[in-house]
């Protein structure tokens, strides 16, 4: 079966600068098949990639410690842009916090351990307009979040607490997030037009709006 998995991952990537979202959407489901069948200390190397294909077959992320971990660097990030004027290091430090950097740090590790091509990871265009755009539209309107507090396991509980004790204001910690096409213009932005935006819910119930835009650079 790996050899199988493998082998059909090979025929995704390979097509590079001319893969779909339906590519995307394909190769994130073998690969998640590919780390089920890995032992759990294989497995761990690759947290974030497993939470990103997750995130590819699911309506909703609650289940994830390594998805609750990204609400804290999320709320991290806001606590450190709080008083930034410049847009493109509050894009930067949000698209660093919500996890794409350890994503493409994983999928190139993966895809040298079977052998297979990885410009379409590696090479910044690729990366950029090939891969990450087809999967943040499958990921699209897919939040991930906390579940409900009552249902909270030790290790969720402890997570929450850090980001309630370390909020950007009482009461306001980032318990969802989302990315999700927002009509910028109609927020008083004229001539903006739909774009990419990252939807942060926190606590208090109010909703930040983050012009989302990917930093490409290989880090």
């Amino acid at each position: 079966m790996k050899n199988d998995l493998v082998a059909k991952i090979k025929s995704i990537v390979v097509k590079a600068q001319n893969v779909t979202e339906e590519d995307i959407r394909a190769l994130m489901i073998l690969i998640r098949k590919l780390l089920e069948g890995m032992i759990d200390a294989e497995r761990q190397r690759y947290l974030t990639l497993n939470l990103f294909c997750n995130w590819t077959a699911h309506t909703e992320i609650t289940q994830s410690n390594t998805g609750l971990r990204i609400l804290a660097k999320v709320n991290d990030a806001l606590i450190n842009i709080k008083d930034s004027k410049e847009l493109v290091e509050i894009q930067s430090k949000m698209s660093h916090a919500i996890g794409l950097v350890p994503l493409r740090q994983e999928l190139i590790q993966l895809f040298g351990d079977i052998g297979a091509p990885s410009d379409l990871i590696s090479d910044n265009n690729l990366w950029g307009f090939s891969f990450l755009d087809n999967l943040i539209e499958i990921i699209r309107d897919v939040p991930l979040s906390f579940p409900e507090i009552s249902k909270l396991n030790p290790t969720q509980t402890k997570i929450y607490n850090q980001i309630a004790q370390n909020s950007i204001k009482p009461g306001a910690g980032v318990i969802s997030v989302r990315l999700s096409r927002v009509d910028y213009s109609a927020l008083g932005h004229p001539n903006a037009g739909e774009i990419m935006c990252l939807l942060v819910r926190m606590a208090d119930t109010t909703t930040l709006v983050m012009p989302f835009l990917v930093d490409v650079r290989l880090k």
